[in-house]
């Protein structure tokens, strides 16, 4: 391993110390240019660099050049268009980098299971962490529903607590820019009510987005599970 390795992957164990969740967001916010990584998007809203220990295949990191804790902190007015700004990210990363065309992942962590106290995206390809859903499937079971999103349980769930939360039209999803910022930030929203009924945070969960061009799932389906995997 080299010495550029060795300070990388250093620098990422003290990161994930109980109190150096501020730390790191105020360094990406002041100091982003000075931070040991291979930077892959920078803009002034957010930065995404290369995993300095990867678990998966073009394993990036996506993150707001702002000190937030976790997705519950993201979800308040003054910080959740840091979430419409990490999609169009991703988006932009897509255009820059073609590995992440036809197929990638985007999850982030929660609770006990995240354990920089930043908040952050992972972002890669080559490996599916929930099982597949179609806007199409009649589903009975909503948990939640307003005017703009829809909560439900997924129909056939390969988490504990598995559930999917697609917007209210896909036709709005796909024409109206306003009512894709309202959607994204209700998803974060949607946290706070499934963890009065499940305790999600308390148990760990994870928010995360699949994209296959294959399967033309551009619907914005996100997914939340908690608690043990299935088989």
């Amino acid at each position: 391993m080299n010495q550029d390795n060795k300070v990388k992957r250093l620098l990422f164990k003290i990161a994930k110390g109980p109190f150096m969740g501020k730390v790191v967001g105020n360094a990406f916010q002041h100091c982003s240019w000075a931070i040991p990584v291979k930077k892959v998007y920078s803009s002034k809203e957010i930065i995404a660099f290369y995993h300095p220990r990867p678990s998966y295949e073009n394993h990036i990191i996506i993150s707001p050049k702002r000190a937030v804790k976790n997705l519950q902190q993201m979800a308040l007015d003054s910080f959740s268009n840091y979430f419409v700004k990490t999609w169009e990210a991703t988006k932009d990363i897509c255009v820059m980098r073609p590995e992440y065309n036809d197929s990638f992942v985007i999850a982030a962590n929660g609770g006990k299971r995240q354990e920089v106290q930043q908040v952050h995206f992972h972002m890669f390809t080559n490996h599916e962490i929930v099982n597949e859903y179609s806007v199409q499937e009649q589903v009975e079971n909503v948990f939640y529903r307003d005017k703009d999103i829809c909560v439900l349980e997924h129909p056939n769930p390969n988490w504990e607590v598995h559930f999917v939360i697609q917007p209210i039209s896909s036709t709005q999803i796909a024409g109206s820019k306003e009512y894709k910022y309202t959607y994204l930030r209700s998803i974060l929203h949607s946290i706070d009510l499934l963890n009065v009924e499940f305790n999600i945070v308390q148990r760990g969960y994870s928010l995360v987005y699949q994209y296959d061009k294959q399967k033309n799932n551009e619907y914005l389906v996100f997914h939340i599970v908690s608690g043990k995997k299935l088989k």
